[in-house]
């Protein structure tokens, strides 16, 4: 991705974000790949993972995060798989270098192309470009947003389902 205008970004937020609840699939995808991806990170290894039934289908290292969902789409022929988002905890390499990664319509539709279903973003780490444009186009891909903010939105799930039962 190309370095964008990063005035009117702002962090992604904690939660659901758009009208699109995740599945429970999404739920448990995120759950199983959460911790995964925050070992991905404290290790420098990717800051992105695509997960389907709790399986990973593709860790972004080096590449972009299009070019994984690109791959994503070519090795998952099921739809509805889960992308999730994160970065660096550490402060950027120089002055005027944002270490965070920006999501953009162009994300979106690039998702939605690919076939995925949900896209769980770290809340405290993850800018989003104009961000009511990206969840009104995730809204009407059908693509469940979620900021996680560590393990904070996953333990309120556990938790929810533990007083269901």
């Amino acid at each position: 991705m190309t370095l964008i205008e990063t005035s009117n970004c702002v962090l992604a937020g904690e939660g659901v974000l758009g009208s699109v609840l995740p599945s429970h699939e999404h739920t448990g995808d995120i759950a199983f790949g959460w911790r995964l991806l925050q070992q991905l990170v404290e290790l420098e290894i990717g800051y992105g993972m695509v997960v389907r039934e709790c399986d990973v289908i593709a860790v972004q290292a080096t590449e972009d995060i299009l070019s994984v969902i690109l791959r994503s789409g070519e090795l998952c022929r099921r739809k509805g798989w889960a992308l999730l988002k994160s970065a660096a905890a550490h402060d950027p390499p120089g002055e005027g270098v944002s270490p965070l990664p920006v999501i953009d319509t162009e994300i979106i539709k690039a998702l939605a192309a690919a076939g995925g279903g949900c896209l769980a973003v770290n809340a405290k780490r993850v800018l989003f470009a104009d961000k009511p444009r990206v969840i009104e186009a995730a809204n009407r891909a059908k693509i469940a947003v979620v900021g996680v903010v560590e393990d904070s939105w996953l333990n309120k799930k556990k938790k929810k389902k533990i007083d269901r039962e």
